[in-house]
C-alpha cells in the first residue's frame, strides 16, 4: 500500500501523514523534507536562488524516486499536482487522499505556523488572502481530479482524520 496525501499548504499533510503511518505501521515520507535534505537548502532558499521552475523540477524528481516504495504514506508538496505527469504518477502508483480545508482555516494555520516563512515561500506577489484564494481556485479542480478520497481537515482533529482515513481504506 502506498498513500499520497495531497492538498494545499497547512491542510495537515505532514501531521496526519505521520499519525496515519504510525496507525498503519508503515513508513512516512514528506517530499518537501526530502527536497531539503537532498539539496541542503530550505524550500524558500531554493525558490529565491533558482526560481519556482527549478523547484518544481526537483519536486518531480523526488516524487518519481518513490515509484518502487511500498507500505508508505507520502505527504506531497501543495503544488505537486500542478504538473500533469505528477498527477498521473500519483494516480497510478497509489491511493491519493486530498486533505482539504476552507480558506479561513488555511490562513489561520499559515499565520500560526512559525515554519511558514522558510518552508512556504510566496507563490505570487499578492497579499496572503488574495494569493491563497487565487491559488486554491486554480488547484482545487486538480486536487479533486487526482483524489480518490477527500477529507475536510477543518472539522476534525488529526486523530479523528486518521480514524476516518483508516475506515475508508478498510
Amino acid at each position: 500500500m502506498k498513500l499520497f496525501l495531497i492538498g494545499y499548504r497547512c491542510t495537515g499533510k505532514t501531521t496526519i501523514g505521520k499519525l496515519l503511518a504510525d496507525r498503519l505501521n508503515i513508513a512516512f515520507l514528506d517530499t518537501d523534507q526530502m527536497i531539503e535534505q537532498q539539496t541542503g537548502s530550505s524550500i524558500s532558499q531554493i525558490v529565491k536562488t533558482h526560481g519556482w521552475e527549478k523547484f518544481r523540477h526537483i519536486e518531480k524528481t523526488v516524487l518519481f524516486t518513490t515509484q518502487h516504495l511500498t507500505n508508505t504514506v507520502i505527504a506531497t508538496g501543495g503544488g505537486m499536482i500542478i504538473d500533469p505527469e505528477n498527477r498521473k504518477f500519483i494516480e497510478t502508483n497509489g491511493i491519493s487522499i486530498w486533505l482539504d480545508a476552507d480558506i479561513k482555516t488555511i490562513l489561520h494555520r499559515l499565520e500560526m505556523d512559525h515554519h511558514t516563512p522558510e518552508s512556504r515561500p510566496s507563490l505570487t506577489s499578492h497579499n496572503l488572502l488574495k494569493e491563497t484564494s487565487d491559488v486554491l481556485n486554480f488547484r482545487k479542480p486538480l486536487y479533486e481530479k487526482t483524489a480518490q478520497i477527500k477529507i475536510d481537515t477543518g472539522f476534525y482533529s488529526p486523530r479523528e482524520i486518521v480514524n476516518i482515513i483508516d475506515r475508508r481504506l478498510s
